[in-house]
């Protein structure tokens, strides 16, 4: 839902304001890439969970199944499950831990790495047909706000 504020000649927006536009943008672009994006790319189908692990264990090599849970704030009801239906997608692999037989270090497989590849040019190319020909200067700009999103991903609450 955009705010009165997003358009018109009013006085320059709070930078709350603002934030909150970017996360309505966001929120409804995330909307249009997921839809059909996984039949369109020839990516494995995955539930929102099962990304969310993914991802996860992608920026973490080798992390447990509690690191896991406790980095995404998962039930550990909920992570057993996504990893269950990943283990059976063949797009994770469960270790035992080197230095604690006890353990289990998760990892992605080939399988994970391939979709994940189709799944990002998918993304490009649906946000390519969106935006058209970027300027440098948009591309730069861009790029800026996607450090600025993942320093952003980074913050624990």
């Amino acid at each position: 839902m955009r705010s009165p504020t997003s358009k018109g000649a009013h006085p320059a927006p709070s930078p709350d304001a603002v934030l909150a536009d970017l996360g309505d943008e966001i929120v409804q672009l995330a909307r249009h890439l997921q839809r059909g994006a996984h039949e369109r790319s020839g990516a494995v189908p995955l539930t929102g969970t099962e990304v969310m692990v993914l991802r996860y264990v992608d920026h973490h090599p080798g992390a447990g199944p509690s690191a896991v849970a406790e980095g995404l704030g998962l039930r550990r009801p909920n992570l057993s499950a996504a990893l269950r239906g990943l283990e059976s997608k063949g797009m994770l692999a469960r270790h035992p831990d080197p230095e604690d037989s006890r353990a289990t270090r998760l990892e992605l497989t080939d399988r994970a790495a391939e979709s994940n590849r189709r799944i990002r040019e998918h993304w490009g190319r649906e946000l390519s047909a969106r935006l058209g020909t970027l300027t440098d200067d948009e591309q730069e700009a861009l790029a800026r706000a996607v450090a600025i999103l993942a320093r952003a991903d980074q913050v624990v609450t």
